[in-house]
């Protein structure tokens, strides 16, 4: 009995402060009596039941890594809408305040959807082709052509907008005769100079007006 309780001690303490792993011996001699070994094998002609018992192991603690800023997403480019070049900011001269107002502008929305700036409510209608097939179905010998009148839808532009919307329409043009080619060159540029005269000659200038004579 001393034997088993030395080694039921030796089961409690030293699992604690070992970390190793500990093997115990079962011993169970002839006349049934059983004795508890530490690490000690069995003596010879002695029924042997062996445990192992494995260590505890602990868990280190986390080291918490600093936090590293994580790059932002990168930008999702759709389809590209609207050509233009960049718009430049412009605020009316002071002096031109006795100038009269800009000439209307209109917001215009084609049958396609295409938006646009014009300077008047009703413009032409646009003719969209049609296609034509014969009594087979069969478009590939076209005899002819038709097409189908569209209409743009326009609403005009506030007043307290129209200065805005006049600049807007200059970047436009400006834009316009800087990319072009030579077929079209001059015809871009007499628009260009056309808007600029009207936005000069209005109390949307940002340039002072001459004085008369």
């Amino acid at each position: 009995m001393r034997r088993i309780a030395i080694a039921l001690l030796l089961l409690c303490a030293p699992l604690a402060l070992h970390a190793q792993e500990t093997v115990l011996y079962k011993c169970t001699d002839a006349k049934g009596a059983v004795t508890m070994q530490n690490g000690v094998p069995c003596a010879p002609g002695m029924k042997q039941d062996v445990r192992r018992i494995g260590e505890v192991k602990t868990v280190p603690v986390p080291v918490q890594k600093p936090k590293v800023d994580e790059p932002p997403d990168a930008p999702v480019y759709g389809e590209f809408i609207q050509v233009g070049g960049p718009r430049t900011q412009r605020t009316p001269a002071p002096e031109a305040a006795g100038l009269p107002a800009p000439p209307a502008l209109f917001q215009c929305t084609t049958w396609k959807g295409e938006t646009y700036l014009g300077e008047t409510a009703t413009p032409e209608p646009k003719c969209a082709p049609l296609a034509i097939t014969g009594i087979d179905g069969n478009s590939a010998f076209q005899m002819g052509s038709a097409c189908e009148v569209k209409y743009d839808e326009c609403s005009a532009i506030p007043a307290e907008q129209l200065c805005d919307a006049w600049y807007r329409r200059l970047d436009d043009a400006d834009f316009k005769r800087r990319y072009t080619n030579g077929d079209t060159e001059r015809e871009r540029q007499a628009a260009y100079e056309s808007i600029e005269a009207k936005i000069k000659a209005s109390n949307c200038s940002t340039v002072a007006p001459t004085p008369a004579p």
